[in-house]
């Protein structure tokens, strides 16, 4: 039976594989099905493709290899989810394998396969609510600036949408959106005297952050896996680079600039909260996780940005606030992850999607085209500003990456596995 049961396994491989589940969640959960299904098996991932060796279990018969082509630049919770309940249901009753029951499974998994994302309107809606969530955490209290990121944020999840069906590109999606977000900023630039009026663009912005393949490509890289780390990574880095680069030119384009400074507002606790909750939401959306399981990770959320501004108001720093915001995120989501069977990255990055250095990102890119615009005559102010911001964006995002990361390996070392 390992000649019908082999293409099923590679099946379910890929499908873990190119929706967001984390290497080490994808290796061990194929080997525990492999094991079902009286079969040996390795499997090697590579950014562009999965490499599958199979064989019965002690037979001295060679490996079989197949490699598939798979690259992990995707996040469907909804078929991660599915197909960890389809390998719990094999694993909780092994038995050998008829061509009924491979029949019902090879069925399945094609039904898996053909789940449809979130839908147009709600991913488009999600998308404009989760910005001025944003927004509304950043500060933003004008409904004329709140309404502008919400439009801004919108239009943007329409555009990748529609690119989307024509192109399978992937920088073009986000280019475009953060293009639409620099002309809405400077367009708002123009016609709103709010200090805060430069959210429309950043609020936007930020929910095109690939934090989720951030997670993933840290934790490659944590567990030794180099290779795949970087080039996650890299991957990630042209994300952030289209994003900028889309950014800074439709800015550009419109007049606008990013080089004005909000002054800092305090958001009540309770609309903190709020907030906070609607980001979540929204980033469900974006990762297609059912309604029925969304309020377990916004209610972690709503308590992991809590306790960051509770943290911050009592004279905590941005880095401490994030670091511990996310490490209760962390310990809370890996248990989750693991009940749910949901992938890790996702969860965890839309719990904490609020707290991502967004803005001094961006301000560094910004920074650093007027370096470059002003050549021998860039002054010591303009260098420290780059400085600055990078250095910011830095120390938060290793503060969040160790937050989330950190528990996650001790829980999964020291409990999960020992039940």
């Amino acid at each position: 039976m390992s000649r019908e049961l082999a293409p099923l396994l590679w099946r379910v491989a890929r499908l873990l594989y190119i929706n967001g589940q984390t290497t080490q969640r994808l290796v061990d959960d194929t080997t525990r099905l492999a094991r079902a299904w009286g079969l040996a098996w390795e499997v090697l991932p590579q950014f562009d493709s999965l490499t599958c060796r199979w064989r019965a279990v002690d037979s001295t018969e060679p490996w079989q290899t197949e490699i598939l082509s798979a690259s992990p630049i995707g996040v469907d919770m909804h078929k991660v989810a599915q197909t960890n309940a389809l390998i719990s249901k094999v694993c909780a009753h092994p038995k050998p394998a008829g061509p009924t029951e491979i029949a019902h499974w090879a069925q399945t998994i094609e039904q898996i396969e053909h789940y449809r994302p979130s839908s147009h309107s709600r991913f488009v809606l999600m998308a404009g609510l989760g910005a001025a969530a944003l927004g509304l955490i950043f500060g933003v209290a004008d409904p004329e600036v709140l309404a502008l990121i919400f439009v801004t944020a919108a239009l943007g999840a329409g555009a990748r949408r529609l690119i989307a069906r024509y192109s399978q590109n992937l920088l073009i999606q986000p280019f475009a959106a953060a293009l639409i977000a620099g002309l809405m900023g400077a367009l708002a630039s123009r016609l709103l005297t709010d200090s805060h009026v430069q959210f429309v663009e950043i609020a936007a912005c930020m929910i095109l952050v690939p934090g989720a393949h951030i997670l993933n490509a840290s934790l490659d890289l944590v567990r030794g896996r180099i290779g795949l780390g970087l080039a996650r990574m890299t991957y990630c880095l042209l994300i952030f680079l289209a994003i900028c680069v889309g950014l800074l030119l439709g800015l550009s384009l419109g007049g606008g600039t990013l080089a004005t400074s909000a002054l800092p507002v305090d958001t009540p606790l309770w609309l903190d909260i709020v907030a906070a909750g609607v980001a979540v939401a929204a980033f469900g959306a974006f990762f297609s996780l059912p309604w029925a399981l969304l309020a377990a990770p916004v209610i972690v959320g709503m308590i992991g940005h809590g306790s960051r501004w509770l943290i911050l108001e009592n004279g905590g720093g941005v880095v401490a606030a994030t670091l511990v915001a996310c490490l209760i995120a962390g310990s809370a989501m890996t248990l989750l992850a693991h009940r749910l069977k949901l992938p890790f990255a996702a969860l965890a990055f839309a719990s904490v999607v609020s707290m991502m250095p967004g803005i001094f990102v961006f301000k560094l890119a910004a920074s650093l085209v007027d370096i470059y615009a002003a050549g021998s005559q860039a002054t010591l102010p303009m260098l420290l500003a780059a400085v600055s911001n990078g250095t910011r964006a830095l120390m938060i995002v290793l503060a969040m990456t160790l937050g989330l990361i950190v528990p996650k390996i001790f829980i999964e070392n020291s409990i999960l596995h020992n039940r």
